[in-house]
């Protein structure tokens, strides 16, 4: 069989110049050895397989053809920049404005690897819903398949994936859409795959499940050959987007004009809407990518400083105060509030629930600690936030749901040796009735923490004596601003990055002079997602509260204070053992 010569490379016959970049792009040909690098023969690629039979088409039709206006993929600055970082760097985040053609490059830079090397190559594309999926990143890919497949594959569109072979998931594309209540099916699916090459592609990444994430990324140890590609609009530093974006050397390292920088994992590059190369072009040349109207329309609607325009325009985390929210990035960061404990001598160990009474909303079990920790040199109550799960319901199972959840609450807490008297729970609305089931099914010791009405009579803290009526519009206001309050006089420690994202997504406004959350109504609408894991912080803020004085005398611990302390960890039996708490010589 006769013979090609290319790059300092032997190709059989049939081999196409299409896929000799393809190879070339596979074995990351480099120059030194007659190749031109990974990124100029994903370009040729590209062009080949894509981009010139349309040319060749349009040429033949005598229709005019503007590469800038009518390629498959076009390239600009932009377009170059993320192939580039693609091919360069095994793991990379990009974040940016919508309109900037992330998902697009995203989508055929994936469907390239897997054409370079079909059959021992796994490419997933993850979103956060079905509809997200099969509106973004999957139609790009099944777009750029459906215009040259190239004879490879199987097409299985209600599945959301393309198999090499029919009927084998052991090499191809597949799409996973993460639903909420199918977070345990789609880790289950994610590491069941095992390939040579694996390729990850995480689209609105700053709405996925850290779940899923972690799952993806664990899937390097069983992989030869390994790329995560996340892609998302900056809204949080502790989503997952923000969490594998932040810079090695931390986010003060970084401007809103930073282009790129070096990740604990790799490489984050920013693509800035100032940047735009419609901008830079001065008109509105390449189709589909962000225009200066755009960004016009948003400054009109939202106004310069607003989320929106940082999120959607600016592409970067927007600066701290420009919105109005319960928790600050920079405060929790300021008040240590992520960092473990150091328990002076021991701590109390507490349950709260958020139940879910709501379609979407998740039943969450948290476990909160309370104790003393040294805060400015002098001892301190704190509150660790501590682990929480989710409670699994079966609406099919004949059990009503309020009894499972009671069973559950009740079998977890005895497992901890945690008391009815140190359980506390959201008692709002449907919530009393599900608590009358607990204390008959458990104890009536057990703590219901009302989230509806006025604002309460007590001082705001031992510092703000004013009463809470007289800073707060109503009572979900009190709770959730204890939290702050909390994290503020440094006594809260434990608090995860979901958690935390929560608190630091519910805006609050003035009412007069008060000041009020929004309903979770219009957070769910505004963000998508139900405050559940903040809800639990804010009920382990209370149970500690009325069980073991936080908050009062500002958390400070005087003798007689610490002597009571200690008669309280006595009675309790509250940890005492260096195995079961934190201590300085642990860090």
């Amino acid at each position: 069989m006769p013979a090609l010569e290319r790059y300092g490379l032997i190709f059989p016959e049939p081999a196409t110049p299409a896929s000799i970049e393809l190879e070339c792009f596979y074995r990351n040909w480099p120059e030194s050895k007659g190749g031109l690098g990974t990124f100029r023969h994903l370009c040729n690629a590209i062009d080949l397989v894509w981009n010139i039979p349309k040319r060749i088409q349009a040429q033949q039709r005598g229709i005019a053809f503007d590469p800038d206006q009518h390629d498959t993929y076009i390239w600009n600055d932009w377009s170059e920049w993320m192939q580039r970082t693609f091919c360069e760097h095994k793991w990379v985040t990009v974040t940016g404005p919508g309109a900037s053609w992330k998902t697009t490059s995203a989508a055929l830079y994936g469907l390239a690897r897997w054409y370079s090397s079909p059959h021992d190559t796994v490419v997933i594309v993850v979103s956060t819903t079905l509809d997200g999926l099969r509106r973004r990143i999957w139609k790009e890919v099944t777009k750029f398949y459906r215009i040259n497949s190239g004879g490879i594959g199987n097409l299985v569109q209600s599945r959301n994936c393309i198999q090499f072979l029919k009927g084998s998931d052991d090499a191809g594309i597949f799409g996973l859409a993460v639903d909420k209540g199918d977070i345990g099916k789609a880790v289950g699916k994610i590491i069941g795959f095992h390939a040579r090459n694996m390729i990850v592609i995480v689209d609105e990444m700053q709405t996925v499940n850290e779940a899923i994430v972690e799952a993806c990324v664990n899937l390097e140890s069983g992989a030869e050959n390994f790329e995560f590609k996340g892609l998302g609009n900056a809204d949080s530093h502790f989503d997952p987007h923000g969490r594998m974006s932040e810079p090695k050397e931390g986010w003060n390292s970084i401007t809103p004009e930073s282009a790129e920088w070096e990740t604990k994992h790799g490489v984050c590059i920013h693509l800035d809407g100032f940047d735009s190369p419609n901008l830079k072009a001065g008109y509105d040349k390449y189709p589909g990518l962000l225009k200066q109207r755009d960004i016009d329309s948003t400054v009109e609607h939202y106004g310069e400083n607003s989320p929106q325009f940082w999120q959607m325009r600016r592409g970067f985390w927007a600066p701290e105060g420009i919105t109005r929210t319960i928790l600050s990035e920079t405060m929790i960061a300021k008040f240590r509030a992520m960092e473990k404990p150091i328990w002076i001598s021991g701590f109390k160990q507490g349950a709260v629930l958020d139940p879910a009474f709501e379609g979407g909303d998740r039943c969450v079990l948290r476990f909160p600690r309370c104790g003393e920790i040294e805060v400015d040199d002098k001892a301190v109550l704190a509150l660790d936030f501590g682990d929480y799960f989710i409670i699994k319901l079966d609406v099919t199972a004949s059990e009503p749901i309020h009894y499972q959840i009671a069973r559950a609450v009740k079998d977890e807490c005895e497992k901890r040796t945690i008391p009815p008297s140190m359980f506390a729970y959201d008692s709002t609305g449907e919530g009393g009735g599900l608590g009358s089931i607990i204390a008959r099914e458990w104890s009536p010791q057990i703590i219901g923490v009302e989230f509806g009405g006025r604002a309460s009579d007590r001082p705001v803290s031992e510092i703000n004596l004013r009463p809470c009526r007289e800073e707060y519009y109503n009572r979900v206001t009190e709770l959730w601003f204890g939290v702050r309050v909390l994290v503020q006089n440094g006594q809260a420690r434990g608090l995860d990055a979901a958690t935390a994202t929560e608190f630091c997504k519910r805006q609050y406004s003035m009412r007069g002079m008060l000041m009020m959350v929004e309903t979770k109504k219009d957070m769910k609408a505004r963000v998508g997602s139900s405050p559940d894991l903040a809800d639990t912080g804010a009920i382990a803020v209370e149970l500690f509260r009325k069980t073991m004085g936080l908050m009062t005398a500002s958390g400070v611990i005087g003798k007689k204070a610490s002597e009571q302390f200690t008669e309280f960890a006595k009675k309790f039996d509250v940890a005492s053992d260096p195995d079961n708490y934190l201590v300085a010589e642990n860090f």
